[in-house]
C-alpha cells in the first residue's frame, strides 16, 4: 500500500508541473473526440447499411473513447493533480 501511494505521489508531482502540456492534452482529446463523433455521424448519415459503415462508426467510438481518456489526463493534470501538488509542497 505504502508503494502505491508514493507511486501515486510521484504521478502527481510530475503531472502537475507541467500546466501548458496538460491543456494541450485536454485539447487534443476534445479534437480526437470530435473527430470520433463526426466519423459516427458520416457513418450514420451519409453511408448506406454495410459492413463498412459499421466498422466506420467502430472506429469512430473508439477513437471517441481515446479522445476521452486523453482529455481525462489533460484535465486532471491541470486541476486535481496541481491541487494535489500544491498542498503537499513542503515549502
Amino acid at each position: 500500500m505504502n508503494k502505491l501511494l508514493a507511486f501515486l505521489h510521484e504521478l502527481a508531482l510530475k503531472l502537475g508541473k507541467n500546466p501548458k502540456l496538460a491543456l494541450m492534452k485536454l485539447i487534443q482529446g476534445g479534437l480526437l473526440f470530435a473527430f470520433g463523433v463526426l466519423m459516427i455521424f458520416v457513418a450514420n448519415n451519409l453511408l448506406i447499411e454495410s459492413l463498412q459503415q459499421e466498422i466506420i462508426a467502430l472506429v469512430g467510438l473508439i477513437l471517441a473513447a481515446l479522445g476521452v481518456l486523453w482529455s481525462l489526463v489533460g484535465y486532471l493534470s491541470m486541476s486535481v493533480l496541481r491541487i494535489y501538488h500544491m498542498l503537499n509542497k513542503k515549502d
